[in-house]
């Protein structure tokens, strides 16, 4: 059984799978996912935050940073996606 720590963690890291992956699927134009993807990322944000506390894994911050800069990055720029998969190299070391 995990332990409350490592389960925070696991949640963390499977809403921002998830998230990443409705987000690449609207990069990709696969369909409008606007609501659904920011409501999301609320979910993410506390969850990443709440993993970054319990943890104290230092990569997370980076993970955490990614997502504080979101809001000032657009949709369908250069910025949006790089920030998604550097937060995901984040959680990846964090895991390590």
């Amino acid at each position: 059984m995990l332990n409350w720590v490592a389960w925070i963690l696991t949640v963390a890291f499977a809403l921002y799978l998830l998230n990443f992956a409705l987000g690449l699927a609207a990069q990709l134009r696969l369909g409008r996912f606007g609501i659904w993807h920011h409501l999301l990322y609320f979910a993410v944000f506390v969850s990443a935050l709440a993993a970054l506390v319990f943890l104290r894994a230092g990569w997370l911050l980076l993970t955490v940073a990614c997502l504080a800069v979101f809001p000032r990055a657009r949709p369908r720029t250069w910025l949006h996606p790089t920030l998604g998969v550097v937060g995901l190299v984040g959680y990846l070391l964090a895991l390590r």
